[in-house]
């Protein structure tokens, strides 16, 4: 598959998915493409009976626990209907997955504290609150921070 983007700047703003045939991945990516579209940038949470709609900004990371997803910021925790699949296919590119239960805020991020031998501890500002980045992940969430903070 490849991606093709045309500057037109006197065009109104149009999506165009171009293939054979309408597959599983063709109907995936237009579902995903479609809330994208239809969404304000908020995204519905909730506690209890009660949904809230968030910006992604004010979200620390995302976790899962005993098949749930959990969003959390610094003033609590809220559930999200998503798995963390789909949530990792609809966020900005300062979230990013850092172990196979949990996708950070990069932007939030205020410390890595290093561990050679098994998962780094993540500190983020204004909170407690503390992640673990595995091994695996080290790297791509270092990078991603660098990045993040060169283009302000």
């Amino acid at each position: 598959m490849k991606l093709k983007i045309e500057i037109a700047p006197d065009a109104e703003d149009e999506l165009i998915l171009r293939c054979r045939e309408r597959s599983e991945r063709i109907a995936e990516l237009e579902r995903t493409l479609g809330e994208l579209l239809k969404n304000d940038g908020t995204l519905a949470l909730s506690i209890g009976n009660t949904e809230y709609y968030l910006a992604p900004a004010e979200i620390l990371f995302f976790e899962t626990d005993g098949g749930h997803v959990s969003a959390h910021t610094v003033a609590g925790m809220y559930r999200s209907e998503k798995k963390l699949y789909e949530l990792e296919a609809l966020l900005p590119r300062a979230f990013l997955r850092v172990s196979k239960s949990c996708i950070l805020n990069a932007e939030r991020v205020e410390s890595i504290a290093r561990n050679l031998t098994g998962a780094s501890e993540v500190r983020f500002r204004g909170s407690s609150k503390r992640v673990y980045v595995s091994r695996a992940y080290y790297k791509l969430l270092k990078d991603r921070i660098n990045e993040l903070r060169s283009v302000k």
